[in-house]
């Protein structure tokens, strides 16, 4: 039995570096879809109206639901409080992030032209196959450019996506914040945090 361990570990050192780069492969498939489809949506809503957004919204909405993982990352935006939360008050504000998160796709969408995009090969392979870093450039026809830094976790055989930083503005912790900061203004109120972010659904400043 001794004499098989090496041996083993030896040939799952020289299969792991492939697993990682299949890993990625997968989740950079998954990215390029999204952006694809993403871009045929601003195309379609060019120059739309407001009272097109409603329209837009729809037509974004089944694109996140497959993409995005709402309830993890919901979750990780109610940080600490998330033990205080009742397990009705964690679905009630995981369907509300979700609408969040819609609505903030359909408003960066809106009016941006896409010229062109360049997925970037990672520097280093990702030490979890499972979990993987895409880096999308983004170049608006107007000459603007944007680096999308897409945070990809593998569940049940899909990608989901978990976090998104956007020119070094960490979407996640700029919820979290928001978040915590509801909190303090509700006086620890996790149900008037979430009717008050009900309200408002609006786009964080960071």
């Amino acid at each position: 039995m001794k004499s098989l361990k090496k041996p083993l570990l030896f040939v799952l050192a020289l299969l792991f570096p492939m697993l990682a780069s299949a890993s990625w492969d997968e989740a950079k498939e998954s990215t390029e879809r999204s952006l694809i489809e993403m871009i045929a949506v601003i195309e379609r809503y060019e120059g739309q109206t407001a009272e097109e957004q409603t329209a837009l919204i729809q037509d974004i909405e089944p694109i996140v639901n497959r993409d995005v993982d709402f309830r993890y990352i919901a979750n990780w935006v109610m940080g600490k409080y998330y033990r205080r939360a009742s397990a009705q008050e964690r679905d009630q504000f995981a369907e509300v992030f979700k609408q969040t998160l819609i609505k903030t796709y359909a408003k960066s969408l809106a009016g941006f032209d896409v010229k062109n995009y360049t997925i970037l090969t990672p520097s280093a392979q990702s030490p979890d196959p499972d979990k993987q870093i895409v880096t999308v450039e983004v170049v608006s026809e107007q000459g603007q450019a944007y680096t999308l830094v897409n945070y990809m976790v593998k569940k049940s055989d899909e990608w989901k996506l978990v976090n998104v930083v956007l020119n070094g503005i960490n979407l996640r912790i700029t919820f979290k914040n928001q978040f915590a900061n509801m909190m303090q203004t509700h006086k620890q109120n996790v149900q008037a945090v979430i009717d008050d972010w009900s309200s408002q659904i609006d786009v964080p400043k960071g």
